[in-house]
């Protein structure tokens, strides 16, 4: 499956968590993660997330796409996204899009910002059901077992306590849903 991450998902580990987890453990679970599934990152998220910061074994992990300029201009949604976005959150929608216009339906990009989020839900409803945000993607990981059950309920509640921006009750609705569903 292809995960195409807003730059909040590796800032999240490489700046958020500093301070909460040690750097080996988030450097282990990015790893483990972007070894599991296919990571496209879009150009602005790899400038926003100042991704050369990633050790080799991360970056190695990490597929560097660039969103055609023809594919976007053809989508009047996409523009309409344009000027209410920052770059990065653009491009990834572009990107969604993109893939779902040619049929691709094996991917979730993950987007954290309110605002973005609520776009996607108003002006492209058929990517709701592929946009993920960064704990609600967690949450996948677990369920798929490609993160342990308790390790991520535990970073789960870390990334609660740090300086990413995210609401208790997500976190909360996510662990539960970790718990009915991981046996």
């Amino acid at each position: 499956m292809k995960v195409i991450p807003d730059s909040s998902f590796f800032i999240c580990f490489v700046d958020d968590l500093e301070g909460y987890l040690p750097v080996t453990d988030r450097i282990q679970v990015l790893t483990t993660i972007t070894g599991k599934f296919e990571f496209l990152v879009v150009s602005a998220v790899e400038q926003e997330s100042n991704l050369q910061r990633l050790p080799a074994q991360i970056q190695d992990n990490l597929d560097l796409v660039k969103i055609p300029a023809s594919g976007i201009q053809k989508d009047p949604s996409i523009e309409l996204l344009r000027p209410l976005l920052g770059k990065g959150e653009h491009e990834v929608i572009s990107c969604a899009q993109i893939h779902l216009q040619k049929g691709d339906i094996r991917f979730v990009f993950i987007l954290d910002d309110g605002v973005a989020r609520n776009l996607v839900k108003r002006i492209l409803p058929a990517l709701v059901s592929h946009m993920k945000g960064t704990v609600g993607f967690l949450g996948y990981c677990a369920i798929q077992k490609v993160l342990d059950k308790n390790g991520t309920i535990q970073l789960l509640t870390l990334i609660g306590k740090s300086k990413f921006r995210v609401d208790q009750a997500t976190i909360s609705t996510v662990i539960t849903e970790i718990h009915k569903r991981c046996v």
